[in-house]
């Protein structure tokens, strides 16, 4: 099926277009934005019609595996593309309110789009290598934007950020080589197959861990956190929020992918050490985020905090938790891109968002305020909203399997998280100061406002239609951990394509 590799093959020539046109304007604007709608209305075609199960396979050039390039979609994929494609189309639409097509920089809608390729292509990869191409795609798009308009105070805040994920794919270069050497291939369902039962070879545990440390690098866990709350907080609110609702998914997804899809699954020291890597992510990065002072700063480690819940869910590794990972990054990604949204109005209308400069936003723009306490609270996990229901079924995963100290710990960094976002709700919306002038003849909030209402209705959806999205969840769990299923679906699309001609 020719449309598996339409999701890379639209932003890329997307970015290309945009390259070519050169200078910003607003046809340029409109070719951006219909692109990243076009890739939102593919994604959800595909949700729909992978909603039972099953897989699309397409073996790039016909060639064979082991030597040819696997791309392949199943549920799992096509959730994490829709979520892509409405996080880029939002994030697109609401920079074009924030900043004048005049003073937009000419690189940062391409950039977008080459980033948006490296991650639709990590989603749907089925090779190891063709993941690393995927990820330093992505990575070097980000390198790009995250210096494209920093100042001399802010660049010296990429450095970590780079050098770390530097570091990052010199290690996942030599994982992928150290797998090749082990067992030939580099094919995820070759490798399901191969791997199989080497579940007590200590060489597979060895890469196993290697690839984690990778992988838990790009998702943000403990202790490999570092280079994001210092880096996130220097990008343009826009480019912020899809970094903040994408990049560190990325890194979640293929760990998921993994552990499911490709590696066999009695790896029970891997899964109790995500486990508890989880804890102390959690809590440490809520910590962090009660120790800053300004919006962007908390809402950074909020994301450190909060993929603490999901590796958790991963690392407990039951259907239950596993289809709860799915539900908690489904929910995450909304709530957390229109956080770093908001953020931005708090900038336009108070002109800082430091707690203790900013105030009178209630009074003066109170749907603004309703906004943040939908997603804030949301975030924090208060019923019957979105992120309650993830927490919820995280911590009966957690139950059944007796780990209580990570259980409580999971609740502690709950009540941090509303404790948190109390302090953003009593500094800009709550305080009121009359030396505080609120900008509400700036044009540009409105229809910034509108876009985050959008995602807040969509979040709201994913609260109150909670039960569809768990069947979703609990379908493309078990999918991708049907490995056998998987190595028979890539066989038989083989199969077909060598009857017309697959190259040997």
């Amino acid at each position: 099926m020719n449309a598996v590799v339409l999701p890379v093959l639209l932003p890329l020539l997307t970015a290309v277009g945009l390259l070519l046109w050169g200078r910003p304007s607003p046809a340029r604007r409109m070719l951006a934005a219909g692109s990243a709608a076009a890739q939102l209305g593919l994604a959800m075609g595909l949700v729909v019609r992978l909603a039972e199960g099953g897989w699309f396979i397409l073996p790039v050039g016909r060639w064979a595996v082991p030597y040819g390039i696997v791309l392949s979609i199943d549920l799992l994929a096509a959730l994490m593309l829709t979520l892509s494609g409405l996080t880029s189309l939002a994030c697109l639409i609401y920079g074009f309110f924030e900043l004048p097509v005049r003073w937009e920089h000419p690189l940062r809608l391409p950039l977008v789009q080459f980033l948006v390729m490296g991650i639709n292509l990590a989603f749907i990869t089925g090779d190891l290598f063709n993941l690393f191409v995927a990820f330093e795609v992505m990575l070097i798009s980000s390198y790009a934007l995250l210096t494209l308009e920093a100042d001399n105070w802010d660049i010296k805040q990429a450095y970590p950020y780079i050098a770390v994920n530097l570091v990052g794919s010199a290690l996942f270069l030599a994982a992928a080589g150290l797998v090749y050497a082990l067992t030939g291939t580099l094919n995820y369902s070759e490798l399901a197959q191969v791997t199989a039962g080497m579940s007590s070879d200590p060489r597979l545990l060895a890469v196993v861990l290697l690839l984690m440390v990778v992988f838990a690098l790009k998702a943000g866990v403990f202790p490999l956190y570092h280079w994001l709350p210092n880096s996130y907080p220097t990008l343009p609110l826009p480019l912020a929020a899809l970094y903040a609702g994408m990049l560190t998914k990325v890194g979640i997804y293929v760990i998921f992918r993994m552990l499911t899809t490709v590696l066999p699954h009695d790896l029970a020291f891997v899964h109790g050490l995500l486990a508890w890597m989880a804890g102390l992510t959690m809590l440490l990065g809520v910590l962090g985020a009660i120790s800053r002072n300004y919006v962007r700063g908390i809402l950074s480690f909020h994301i450190l905090s909060q993929v603490g819940f999901m590796i958790l869910a991963i690392g407990l590794f039951t259907p239950l938790s596993l289809a709860a990972a799915v539900v908690y990054i489904v929910h995450h990604i909304v709530v957390k891109s229109s956080l770093f949204l908001l953020s931005g109005i708090v900038l336009v209308l108070n002109k800082t968002d430091d707690l203790d400069r900013g105030a009178n936003l209630w009074r003066v723009t109170p749907w603004v305020g309703v906004l943040f306490l939908a997603q804030a609270m949301s975030l924090a996990g208060l019923p019957p909203l979105s992120g309650f229901w993830g927490k919820y079924l995280i911590l009966v995963a957690g139950l059944e399997l007796k780990e209580y100290v990570l259980v409580a710990v999971s609740l502690v960094a709950s009540v941090l998280t509303l404790f948190s976002m109390l302090k953003i709700w009593l500094g800009p919306f709550w305080r009121e100061d009359e030396s505080v002038t609120v900008q509400v003849n700036d044009s540009r909030w409105r229809p910034m406002a509108a876009v985050v209402t959008g995602l807040t209705v969509i979040s709201l959806m994913i609260g109150f239609g909670v039960e569809g999205v768990f069947r979703l969840a609990q379908q493309a769990t078990a999918t991708a951990m049907d490995q056998p299923g998987y190595a028979l679906a890539v066989q038989k699309t083989l199969a077909e394509v060598k009857a017309k001609g697959l190259n040997p």
